[in-house]
């Protein structure tokens, strides 16, 4: 029965941390210069669809997504990006303001959201940052989060860099 209920909110993250890379690029424009923080215990590796790279929390079934597209669309303003990522999912409406942060000393926006997808509530917190070749989106989707998901998004944020960084 788990599995039916957190299979939508499977769908939508998976769909969501493609967005990038279906807006802007293929396969071959994503990025192999970045490292980022893994989640850490609790989390195990999944199938990450078009997105870079995918876990899931064994804790709350959270899934935290990260996707790299280097096309021309990175020059979009990060509002625009994160609006455009959020476009796939129905209703939603803003738990927690966009936020601009330095992210691996790039620019990023932050934001917290809610939608419902079959019936069921489905809470997204998304990270857009912008390098100098690079946009990257870090999203972290699930039907609620445990501490221990909001302390993987912020050790993947915190962790993030780009490989050719000092």
């Amino acid at each position: 029965m788990s599995k039916v209920r957190v299979l939508p909110s499977i769908a939508i993250a998976m769909l969501l941390s493609s967005c990038l890379s279906s807006f802007f690029g293929n396969k071959d424009s994503k990025s192999q210069d970045y490292v980022i923080s893994t989640p850490g215990v609790g989390w195990e590796i999944m199938d990450p669809g078009e997105a870079d790279t995918a876990f899931r929390n064994q804790a709350d079934q959270a899934i935290l997504n990260i996707s790299s597209s280097c096309g021309e669309g990175r020059f979009q303003t990060l509002e625009k990006l994160t609006a455009d990522i959020l476009k796939q999912l129905p209703a939603y409406k803003v738990i927690e303001p966009a936020q601009t942060r330095t992210i691996g000393g790039y620019p990023g926006l932050i934001t917290e959201v809610r939608g419902t997808v079959d019936g069921k509530p489905l809470f997204v917190r998304l990270a857009v940052v912008r390098t100098s070749s690079c946009l990257f989106d870090i999203i972290l989707a699930g039907n609620s989060f445990s501490e221990s998901s909001r302390i993987a998004f912020e050790r993947a944020l915190k962790g993030f860099r780009e490989s050719s960084q000092p």
